[in-house]
């Protein structure tokens, strides 16, 4: 067991009392309410369960639908993931791969710029926006 798992256990010594001791009351943990509140069940059919499990089940077969539809592409993804993880320990592999993520970074890298030229102003100007509102409204200014 290394140094950093050792439980550090401390012996105490028993204490033995000779005279009788008073126990206090224990503190009041629990508190009774003055009206009755609606049970769980209840407060959410009044919120509008009922329309949500209509809605539901209306929705489900779309929902299955998408999952049969979707299971192909997720059983393929994984099968890639696993083939490019075995495929990375070969050395060659990964020395093409790394030559390809460079030309790959080479080619993007234009796009790249242009999006932040285009982007940054407007990203500048929300930003302003929101720490203006956050002063104007006086939250969170430090």
């Amino acid at each position: 067991m290394t140094a950093l798992r050792k439980i550090l256990i401390e012996e105490e010594p028993v204490v033995t009392a000779t005279v009788a001791v008073a126990r206090a009351p224990a503190a009041k943990l629990y508190v009774v309410p003055t009206a009755k509140a609606p049970a769980p069940a209840q407060a959410a059919a009044a919120e509008g369960g009922t329309l949500k499990n209509i809605l539901l089940f209306f929705a489900a077969p779309f929902l299955g639908l998408a999952y049969i539809i979707a299971v192909p592409f997720v059983g393929l993804g994984f099968l890639a993931v696993v083939a490019i993880r075995a495929a990375t320990k070969i050395e060659a592999v990964r020395t093409v791969g790394l030559a390809m993520k460079n030309v790959v970074m080479l080619i993007g890298a234009p796009f790249v710029g242009v999006a932040y030229i285009v982007f940054f102003p407007f990203i500048g100007l929300a930003m302003l926006a929101w720490m203006g509102g956050r002063a104007a409204v006086g939250t969170g200014v430090r």
